[in-house]
């Protein structure tokens, strides 16, 4: 039987490997990879039920509808499309995905160049020093990353000065009415701290207890530093109700509850509505 020839150098022919591709990458001549880049609001890697960016970990039931980590415990493990058990199955090939996606932050219209991992940008939000902050004083629509110049500039009367760098025995006193939701401390730039900012903190008058107000302090906007404070509370009754901790940072009071606060209990403020407050920054 004649054999084909050109059968017979196909058979021959050494047949070349196959390149596995590289899902998440593709390679320009020089081999330089090119990161694939997203819009931050697609909804295809947000979690349809918290709406915020998936990150590292993904669920899903078996019929492919995902879930974070922590929504998967917040609906008791019940799918909440087909009502099929979620939280035992990763959702690899989305994860994959996720790890390779980059973004840019969300504050970039304020000055922020970070170039984050998709699945990080949630964290580095949360502490990027670029986020504006809105002004708390009632009415008033400011948002930026000068809160402390605007407060001095616009709101000067309805603010309570805090001076930095004094003896530890040094306190600063002030009023506080029973209705009053929170006061405006700034802390003055300290004098060897050249150009920078002061800090901006809130006395915040809270309700959600039982028989009185619970009072604690937060500082508003970004940075790194860790302040401490004391505060003391003197009302109509005999004695001194006393707190001294860190203060938490927060960007909105939306949604924030404090952790811990000094409880002042309704007859402390009266019968003038008010109670006297000495705090103690730094």
């Amino acid at each position: 039987m004649r054999t084909n020839r050109k059968t017979a150098r196909k058979a021959a022919a050494p047949v070349a490997p196959r390149k596995k591709k590289n899902a998440f990458m593709n390679r320009d001549k020089e081999g330089h990879g090119n990161k694939i880049w997203i819009d931050p609001d697609a909804l295809s890697v947000e979690c349809a039920i918290c709406f915020t960016p998936f990150e590292a970990e993904v669920f899903m039931c078996k019929n492919g509808h995902a879930a974070c980590a922590k929504c998967c415990v917040r609906i008791n493990r019940k799918c909440w499309c087909c009502g099929k058990p979620i939280g035992d199955m990763r959702c690899r090939p989305l994860e994959n995905v996720l790890a390779e996606m980059n973004t840019h932050c969300r504050f970039s219209k304020y000055g922020c160049t970070e170039v984050v991992k998709y699945i990080d940008k949630s964290r580095h939000e949360e502490a990027c020093p670029r986020a504006p902050s809105g002004c708390p004083v009632d009415g008033c629509t400011y948002r930026g990353l000068l809160l402390y110049k605007h407060l001095l500039d616009e709101h000067s009367d309805a603010v309570v000065f805090v001076a930095n760098n004094l003896p530890a025995t040094t306190t600063t006193l002030l009023s506080l009415h029973k209705s009053a939701p929170f006061r405006v401390l700034v802390l003055e730039r300290a004098t060897d701290a050249g150009e920078g900012e002061g800090s901006v903190f809130l006395l915040l008058n809270g309700g959600g207890v039982l028989s009185g107000r619970s009072l604690s302090l937060v500082r508003l906007g970004a940075g790194d530093v860790e302040f401490g404070y004391k505060m003391e509370v003197r009302g109509s009754e005999p004695g001194v109700l006393s707190l001294e901790r860190t203060a938490p940072r927060v960007r909105e009071l939306e949604g924030f509850e404090a952790k811990m606060f000094l409880f002042v209990p309704d007859a402390s403020w009266a019968p003038t509505d008010r109670v006297s407050v000495s705090i103690r920054i730094g």
